[in-house]
């Protein structure tokens, strides 16, 4: 009998052995596939265009013995020569532009007209280009030469990547104090009685931002082509394409128009954010002091106002460069914050490419709690807003509704709920310039609401209103970085009360005898509110593939601190 109880247990041990290996070997095979599928998109490179070979060239351009990058047209390489005509017909003029050259040359049977010009050392290319600025001949060029066209009425569509949305924004900060008016409305007949008020804004900001792409186009557009007879202007958003009835040279200016108004919508950036609270030592009471952490060598901090960017020259604010002692310019990456100390807003420029080297030297001045970690993306222009916290209906008006019966008078009370929001907000849009500078406008706000009761008394009855005690940090600003830049707000301070409690130990912990060992004390402490900010202008693949490869080394040391823990 005790045999074969040892060997049931031997056999449920195996068998949890087994399930256990087994339990690993998928595990592995998870974190296999995972490493694999990161790899595989890490190892995606987009390749840049190449140049034709060097004898697909000697082919298309005989003779030359010049390597041409990118090569756009087929055409020979043409000499300079001067030209000079004086009333030419315009037919005869084009056709003898290109006599005795391999270029050929079409022109439409309705070209007419008379051309006078004087040119030194031009081609035939630049010609035909001045004599369409000029005169406004339209031609088109392809593999084997030009086709004249005359200046009339055309019709082209042009496809436009947009999304077919309407987005609307509001930021808004508002101070208020004291109360302006009040006013109680009453009814004889049925005794409503209720109270209104009004409240003073000592200091408000109001930020609208309003994106109706579709709409501004065509106003855009009629613009530019007019509303001359013949002329129209059709906007398609649901198929993304815009379809222009104008003369040739409308329909340039309308080409040039789209290519860069998509140039400029489609600048994308990515933005990272840090919400820390630090819980400030008894020797930075004041604040963080920002001056001693810039003297670190790996920083280089510029009060935004004033500095136009980190490493450049320094200047004040009618644009005149600062100079030192020595009468040399001032660069931002050797700027002394030594009158500075406390800025709430500035630009910090860090060797390191995290967030980690700043974290590491305001922990040098107090106890540091990353409250929260956001990133966004978005295009330029459009608002991003980030909300994490919760949402709690408190009592914000009361109001009775008395109505008189034969049996008596009876009070009816009549509340009003708002939501109030506890936690951390923000709200982000920027404008990315061509060179990759961002003008960023900054809504953060970190909100905690508790509750307050208050007793009120409607018509004899007394009444626990749960009403919403609310405490606000927050900021709006619009400053300019560069990219890769982290932006810094600070300066929004807190104090917290607390209640201490000490005593002799085991002593104090004795009913009622334990009070008189024990020792209480209202504990005052600081804390400041930093938030860091860095936008990411997005470079085609090249920010996305650095991403990534940072999920790959994150994944990799996951897989290593779970090999540890086995």
């Amino acid at each position: 009998m005790i045999k074969r109880h040892l060997c049931i247990i031997m056999l449920a041990g195996l068998l949890g052995a087994c399930a256990s290996s087994q339990n690993r070997e998928v595990a592995q095979q998870n974190r296999q596939s995972i490493d694999d599928a990161l790899t595989e998109a890490a190892a995606v490179v987009v390749p840049d265009a190449e140049s034709p070979p060097d004898e697909i060239l000697d082919d298309l351009v005989p003779g030359s013995g010049i390597a041409v990058p990118g090569l756009e047209q087929d055409l020979e390489f043409e000499n300079a020569f001067d030209i000079s005509v004086s009333k030419a017909p315009a037919r005869l003029f084009f056709m003898s532009l290109v006599k005795e050259t391999n270029i050929n040359m079409v022109v439409h049977p309705s070209v007419e007209g008379e051309i006078s010009l004087d040119l030194k050392n031009v081609t035939v290319a630049e010609v035909m280009q001045l004599t369409r600025e000029v005169y406004g001949y339209e031609f088109k060029q392809n593999d084997t030469g030009y086709i004249v066209l005359p200046a009339r009425i055309q019709s082209k569509i042009f496809p436009v990547n947009y999304l077919n949305v309407s987005r609307s924004g509001e930021s808004l900060m508002t101070v208020s104090s004291g109360q302006i008016d009040g006013s109680n409305d009453q009814d004889s007949n049925n005794s409503d009685n209720s109270s209104t008020s009004g409240s003073l804004k000592s200091s408000s900001i109001s930020t609208t931002s309003v994106a109706d792409f579709w709409s501004e186009l065509r106003t855009t557009l009629v613009s530019i082509v007019g509303d001359g007879q013949g002329r129209s202007v059709v906007v398609d958003r649901h198929a993304g394409l815009v379809i222009v009835r104008a003369m040739p040279g409308e329909l340039r200016d309308v080409e040039n128009y789209l290519s860069n108004a998509q140039d400029n919508l489609q600048r994308q950036v990515i933005l990272e954010a840090k919400v820390i609270e630090v819980d400030l030592n008894d020797g930075f009471q004041s604040g963080i002091d920002w001056a001693a952490i810039s003297d670190s060598r790996n920083l280089a901090i510029a009060n935004t106002g004033v500095v136009r960017g980190i490493g450049r020259v320094l200047a004040d604010e009618a644009g005149a460069p600062l100079l030192d002692a020595a009468g040399n310019a001032v660069l931002s990456s050797n700027l002394d914050l030594g009158n500075i100390p406390y800025a709430n807003l500035f630009a910090v420029g860090s060797s390191s490419s995290t967030f980690a080297s700043l974290i590491t030297l305001l922990s040098t001045q107090g106890n540091v709690h990353v409250l929260s970690s956001p990133r966004v993306s978005t295009v330029n222009n459009q608002k991003a807003v980030i909300k994490v916290g919760t949402d709690e209906f408190f009592v914000t008006e009361v109001s009775s509704d008395n109505t008189s019966t034969a049996s008596g008078t009876t009070t009816t009370p009549e509340l009003t709920l708002t939501p109030f929001f506890s936690g951390i907000a923000l709200d982000v849009t920027p404008q990315i310039s061509k060179e990759g500078e961002v003008i960023l406008h900054i809504h953060p706000s970190i909100s905690e609401v508790d509750d307050q009761l208050k007793v009120v008394t409607l018509g004899g009855e007394t009444f626990e209103l749960p009403l919403a005690l609310s405490t606000v940090r927050e900021s709006d600003s619009v400053v300019k970085a560069q990219n890769g830049q982290v932006v810094v707000i600070g300066g929004l301070m807190k104090n917290i009360t607390s209640d201490e409690v000490g005593g002799l130990p085991g002593v104090s912990d004795v009913p009622f005898v334990g009070e008189a060992f024990k020792q209480k004390r209202k504990a005052n402490r600081r804390s400041e509110l930093v938030i860091l900010l860095r936008p990411i202008v997005v470079d085609k693949n090249r920010v996305w593939s650095n991403y990534i490869q940072e999920s790959v080394d994150r994944v990799k040391q996951l897989n290593a601190n779970t090999v540890e823990g086995e």
